[in-house]
């Protein structure tokens, strides 16, 4: 079976979710002790055609054999490799509220190489307290503490009325990649990711399917 990744070969906005998909299904199937998996167990799976997954996976390379399937500790491999998932990513979030400490206190993050190193807030009464692994600092302190501690990702979990110019501060602190909870679309650089999640819209739309079965 030849592993190897075409790593010069970007992935689409399109391709990433199913990749992700894809690495999610396999993590689950490794921790089941199943050793190997077909594609079309793999379509059943992720309600994704047999086909589109072959595809996906051969853009990227050659594995898996007709007939015999994938295995799944290679596959796993194979992933995260695409993604680049084998090195700890660090993440830092601004706001430790109750939606900020409880990302800080998720024990699973780390099994997923997503690691905090950096929290930051305003409130005088949060300054140097413990939450989870970190120490929360001053949001003053962003800039310095971010480039100090290598910070790739930052979350923003703060009102959304200030969640704006936190975003300035992540970027020009050399941030390119933004989970952003607040209720306000963000205004950032073409080359900063910035991934918007709205609990609210969720729900609403959840509640639409609910109630038009």
């Amino acid at each position: 079976m030849n592993e190897a990744v075409n790593k010069e070969k970007k992935i689409s906005d399109v391709v990433i979710p199913r990749i992700l998909n894809y690495l999610k299904v396999v993590q689950q199937l490794e921790k089941e002790n199943k050793t190997t998996i077909l594609s079309e167990e793999l379509s059943r799976i992720t309600n994704t055609s047999a086909v589109l997954i072959r595809k996906d996976l051969a853009n990227f390379g050659k594995i898996g054999q007709p007939g015999t399937g994938y295995d799944v500790s290679r596959l796993k491999s194979y992933l995260l490799d695409i993604i680049g998932g084998k090195e700890m990513s660090n993440l830092a979030v601004v706001g430790v509220g109750n939606l900020g400490s409880a990302l800080l206190n998720y024990k699973g993050f780390e099994e997923e190489g997503l690691k905090f190193v950096a929290a930051f807030d305003k409130q005088e009464g949060k300054i140097g307290r413990i939450c989870g692994n970190v120490i929360v600092e001053h949001i003053d302190n962003m800039g310095e503490s971010i480039k100090n501690n290598n910070v790739h990702i930052g979350i923003i979990t703060v009102p959304s009325n200030v969640a704006q110019a936190v975003a300035e501060k992540l970027v020009g602190a050399g941030v390119y990649s933004i989970l952003n909870f607040s209720h306000v679309a963000l205004l950032a650089p073409p080359e900063v990711t910035v991934r918007n999640v709205d609990l609210a819209i969720e729900l609403k739309a959840l509640r639409y399917f609910s109630v038009n079965r």
